[in-house]
């Protein structure tokens, strides 16, 4: 660089600039402006400071500090400042600051203060501004005028009001004072209702001196319908009751069940206004309001009674009983009956318990085991009484019975104060009582007799036990006592007897413990006569077994005389059924159950009643032989097997059941096989009995034969015996000699006539299609079958049977033609063409014959006629139509 650049650069100097300061800086300025603002608020704060006050509210729910304001008529007057705990620790302090222009009308002695809540019911909405903002305090003042408070005292200290004080009502409103005792779900806003139309509003509820206390407002314009005759009731929405009748529910109207209400009757319109500090009760129900008379009832034992049971005559409540007390071990009660009914309050009447009693006619009183007991009473007529002792239920009849007789038992069982006494399951007296006789040996039962009854009654009635024992068994002696469901429940005495002309001397009867006793000793009463019977020693006959007749009782055994070869029994028949006793007269045994078995099935018998307890001896008089000697078999079918059995001789039996296969006869079983044996000659004899008639099977020319089954395209017979036993079929014959052995048929045989109907014999050159059970038409109606096709005797040609119903054995005449329409036939023309001809679709597959009688017919045709199957049917067949008569 040059050195005269350098001397200029270091000759340069610059000169300072040089300004003038303000006297006073701004930011001193901003202090100044706060401290005034702050000096105005002090002096805004100090002109209007209010007044504090306190009030002492039950709960603070509801108010906030710095929020909850103090109002009257909407205009706001202060505000709460501060919420804090009472000294006495069941109250709140609430310390309100009003404002300074209003402290003269608020902190003053004429002041009070409630807290407004928002109500909201069906009928009325208030306060709703407070769901948002929350509660607020109410000023409410007893002053209304200025000068009133410009000799007023001050006051910062009040005890604030649970609700709206009267003070706030309109002056000229028509409010009326109620006390409810027993209810609290009235509430304010409730509708006051008259002929379910409202006429007003309960406005304020306040609980004092342990009664709820309550403010009601009637509206104007119905100011006329409440007077002092008015009864104020609360409303009842739902009233259920359970009474004797069932189950009863009255339901109100909608609108009184969701908002209830109190309902105003008015008996006198023209009766005085209620005055203000008049108090009127609030009825719990319409119930109430009704007059009653009260009177007392002392129980001994009063099982479901208490307080609220309804007393119940003739199915109508009367009354209830208010309160129960016990007292030196009586329960005593106060009821009352309304006024309507105190004339059942006589020194006759007689009040009890009515329970829920379980018997075999049903259940009475259901309704009591859903609501519990009742009181009832019996009434007559006497002078006005109103302390009653209650009796028990079971007394109330005691001076109805007029026979008191004393049972003695080793032991009580079932026995008890409501069991019955029954003669053929009719109720005829009760037990009275029962207590065990002076040396503890026996029960003593003393029991009543019903007036109607007293002819029933004598010496030698038996009495027993009906409820004892409900099963026993002892020695394999099965006894069964059973009467009912009523002896089950509450035990019971049965009687058996007769009415008879001896009256009645004696007083105390044993009491038998079961039906089987007294029957017993029944049978040694009766009078009758005794006859001997032999039996063989392969069963057993017991004593007291009963001897039956058409399913009736007519004797007993008495007792056996055991021989080791044939022993004797004394059968005792009673004096009615002797003349049923004959030389023909035979017994056998019936056991107590019948069970015979196989592959066929199951037999399966069992007797009456009797003989399944103990077996018994039946008496058969169809005997076709007379017997010197009485004879107890073991078996019915061992009776019919020594007099009404045959022998039937077979080749071969297969299917034949013992005790399955029957005999059967036009459909009918008319007996049954009982042994199937070889005999000496290896053929199979079958032995069977026959049940009825048996003269008019054991004939000569009877034919007997297997019914084995059948199955083919035109019918199925006797299909029962593919799975079942195969029985054998009957044909009667018109002889009149006995016989009592037969050959065996192993099918239908071929006869000239039987009860099937009559068999006409077709002869043919060759066997055609013709088949057993091919059809026999006459005019396309099948008037029978073929029943057999068999070889003549000599070979030299086919005889086919025709089985003909009798109801068309007129058809078939001695010049009567019978043609084969097997099959079908078949033509072949040139000129004509072909044509193929059949007369049924089972003749197609299996054969069938028609039968063709001319106009000019013969006489009726016989068994004996021989006629010959023609093989081309004749074309104009069908034409020939002759009448028939």
């Amino acid at each position: 660089m040059s050195e005269i650049v350098k001397q200029e650069i270091e000759q340069v100097v610059y000169k300072p600039k040089i300004e003038q300061k303000k006297p006073v800086s701004f930011i001193w300025v901003l202090p100044l402006i706060i401290l005034g603002v702050l000096g105005w608020i002090a002096y805004e704060s100090y002109m209007k400071k209010g007044t504090n006050i306190t009030v002492i509210f039950k709960s603070a729910e509801g108010l906030k500090e710095g929020v909850t304001p103090l109002e009257y008529k909407g205009l706001q007057l202060g505000k709460v400042t501060e919420i804090s705990m009472h000294e006495d620790l069941k109250s709140v302090k609430v310390n309100i600051l009003v404002k300074k222009e209003v402290a003269k009308y608020v902190a003053n002695e004429s002041s009070q203060f409630w807290i407004r809540k928002p109500t909201i019911s069906l009928t009325k909405i208030s306060g709703l501004s407070t769901l948002i903002s929350g509660h607020k305090i109410e000023l409410s003042p007893k002053f209304k005028k200025e000068e009133d408070y410009n000799s007023t005292n001050e006051q910062l200290f009040f005890e604030g009001l649970d609700t709206q004080p009267n003070d706030e009502y309109e002056d000229n409103g028509y409010y009326i004072s109620l006390i409810a005792n027993d209810k609290d779900n009235v509430e304010i806003g409730t509708p006051i209702f008259y002929n379910k139309f409202q006429i007003g509003e309960i406005i304020s509820k306040e609980f004092k001196y342990e009664k709820v206390f309550l403010s009601a407002y009637i509206y104007d314009k119905f100011n006329y319908l409440v007077n002092q005759s008015s009864k104020f009731v609360i409303n009842e929405a739902l009233k259920v009751n359970y009474g004797a009748s069932g189950l009863n529910i009255e339901v109100g109207s909608l609108y009184s069940a969701l908002v209830g209400g109190v309902t105003v009757v008015t008996p006198n319109k023209d009766a005085k206004k209620i005055e203000k500090e008049e108090v009127y009760t609030l009825f719990a129900k319409k119930d109430d309001l009704r007059k009653k008379e009260y009177f007392h009832i002392n129980f001994e034992k009063a099982n479901g009674i208490e307080e609220n049971s309804a007393i119940i005559y003739k199915g109508i409540e009367i009354g209830r009983i208010l309160t129960v007390g016990l007292q030196n071990e009586i329960l005593q009660t106060k009821a009352y009956v309304y006024d309507d009914y105190r004339y059942l309050l006589t020194n006759n009447t007689k009040f009890f318990v009515e329970e829920p009693t379980v018997s075999i006619e049903g259940v009475e009183n259901l309704g009591n085991i859903v609501k519990g007991n009742f009181v009832s009473l019996v009434y007559k007529e006497g002078t006005f009484n109103n302390i009653f002792k209650a009796i028990d239920k079971k007394d109330i009849n005691k001076n109805n019975r007029s026979i008191k007789l004393e049972l003695y038992s080793d032991s009580l069982n079932s026995i008890s104060e409501k069991s019955k006494i029954y003669y053929k399951n009719i109720e005829v007296g009760k037990v009275d009582s029962y207590s065990l006789t002076s040396n503890l040996q026996k029960v003593k039962i003393v029991v009543s007799i019903d007036d109607q009854y007293k002819d029933l009654i004598n010496d030698h009635i038996l009495f027993y036990d009906m409820s004892s024992k409900l099963v026993e068994m002892k020695a394999l002696d099965l006894n069964i006592n059973y009467s009912g469901v009523e002896p089950l429940l509450n035990g019971a005495i049965g009687i058996v007897g007769e009415k008879r002309s001896e009256k009645l001397t004696k007083k105390e009867f044993k009491l038998y413990s079961s039906f089987k006793d007294v029957e017993k000793l029944k049978k040694v009463y009766n009078t009758g006569i005794t006859i001997d019977a032999f039996f063989d020693n392969d069963f057993e006959i017991k004593p007291n077994m009963a001897i039956i007749y058409k399913n009736q009782e007519i004797g007993f055994v008495k007792d056996i005389d055991f021989d080791d070869r044939r022993s004797t029994v004394r059968l005792f028949i009673y004096t009615p059924f002797q003349k049923y006793i004959t030389k023909k007269s035979r017994f056998y045994k019936k056991g107590i159950v019948n069970l015979k078995a196989s592959l066929s099935g199951v037999l399966f018998e069992v007797d009456n009643f009797t003989s399944l307890l103990e077996g018994s001896i039946h008496l058969d008089t169809d005997s076709p032989i007379t017997y010197n000697n009485y004879e107890v078999f073991s078996s019915e079918d061992a009776m019919k097997n020594s007099s009404n059995s045959i022998s039937i001789v077979f080749d071969d039996v297969e299917g034949v059941q013992e005790n399955f296969s029957q005999l059967t006869y036009k459909g009918v079983n008319v007996g049954k096989v009982t042994k199937v044996s070889l005999n000496k000659d290896q053929k199979v004899e079958v032995k069977a009995i026959i049940y009825d008639d048996y003269a008019s099977f054991a004939k000569e020319g009877t034919i007997y034969y297997l019914k084995k089954p059948r199955i083919s395209l035109q019918e199925i017979a006797n299909a029962g015996s593919t799975v079942m036993a195969v029985n054998i079929g009957v044909i009667k014959s018109t002889s009149a000699n006995t016989q009592t052995k037969f050959d065996g048929l192993k099918d239908q045989p071929s006869v000239e006539k039987s009860h099937f109907g009559t068999v006409f014999q077709v002869e043919d050159s060759t066997a055609s299609s013709v088949n057993v059970d091919a059809p026999v038409y006459y005019k396309n109606v099948q008037i029978g079958k073929v029943s057999k096709v068999d070889l003549s005797s000599d070979g030299s040609k086919v005889i086919v049977d025709c089985l003909i119903d009798d109801k068309y054995k007129k058809f078939v005449r001695k010049n009567s033609e019978f043609y084969d329409i097997s099959g079908f036939e078949m033509k072949f023309s040139i000129f004509s063409g072909s044509k193929i001809e059949s007369n049924t679709f089972t003749s197609i597959l299996k054969g069938g014959i028609v039968v063709v009688t001319p106009y000019e017919y013969n006489e009726i045709a016989s068994s004996k006629d021989k006629f010959i199957l023609n093989k081309t049917l004749r074309e104009d067949w069908k034409s020939i139509s002759p009448s028939i008569k």
